[in-house]
């Protein structure tokens, strides 16, 4: 599985590209980093983001097509019929887009008539338990990529998927560990660093800490980029390796 990390900042594209990373996300609207970062990573995808502009986000596409790697097609969130007709604007405007899914995601994908094996983005659907329904019926006949779906990261459900929760300990303050077979989260409290489930899990993957160059001290300190890059350490790097994909996803 291709993890792609959500990175619409300078600061964000710096963490992931010192910590190995092969696979980033961009927003169109933090795209203009994309110049100086695009030779630090294998693969960028690029999506038009929220309140994006159709038109300009179209004129980058077509302008820029060195600069990335993926490109989702521009879409209309839960509006299956003005998505599907972008999508075929796009294809006559010459755009190498993938098409995202919304709302009934059987019938969507049966419009498009794909050919087999053709990159395919999952978007959103009302109702968690009826999007999760929808994915698992989906035909194992095209390639899925999971659009803001990095909670399904261990769950073997798409070939790749995107991710902004790699971020949630230097905002949010909890991430997600990884135990050895499954995700446990951390609620970090600024006010006592020295947690013992957090000093564990330092300790037991300190060498992948030290690969990306944090330490446990900056740790204590609650250090803005040392905590930006945590969660690479103590979850996607060990999980990676548990899913026997971690040279898909890091060149450390």
């Amino acid at each position: 599985m291709n993890i792609f990390f959500n990175a619409n900042n300078k600061a964000t594209l710096e963490a992931l590209q010192s910590c190995g990373v092969k696979n980033v996300l961009v927003s169109h609207k933090y795209s203009h980093n994309l110049k100086q970062f695009h030779d630090c990573f294998e693969k960028i995808f690029l999506i038009a983001g929220v309140n994006g502009e159709e038109d300009k986000y179209h004129e980058f596409l077509k302008d820029n097509k060195e600069l990335y790697t993926h490109a989702a097609q521009f879409f209309v969130n839960n509006n299956m019929c003005d998505t599907i007709n972008i999508f075929k604007k796009e294809n006559n405007m010459g755009l190498n887009t993938i098409p995202v899914l919304q709302q009934d995601f059987i019938k969507h994908l049966s419009q498009l008539n794909l050919p087999n094996d053709s990159n395919v983005c999952v978007g959103k659907m009302s109702g968690r338990l009826d999007m999760e329904e929808a994915i698992r019926r989906l035909p194992v006949s095209m390639k899925y990529h999971g659009l803001g779906k990095g909670k399904y990261i261990n769950k073997k459900t798409f070939e790749s998927i995107d991710t902004s929760l790699w971020i949630s300990a230097a905002l949010a303050k909890k991430f997600d560990v990884w135990t050895g077979n499954s995700s446990m989260q951390i609620k970090i409290n600024v006010n006592n660093m020295n947690d013992p489930i957090l000093k564990h899990y330092c300790e037991k993957y300190k060498d992948n800490m030290y690969i990306i160059g944090i330490k446990y001290d900056d740790v204590l300190d609650n250090h803005y980029y040392t905590m930006l890059k945590l969660p690479i350490a103590l979850y996607y790097m060990p999980l990676c390796k548990s899913l026997n994909s971690y040279t898909d996803n890091f060149i450390k």
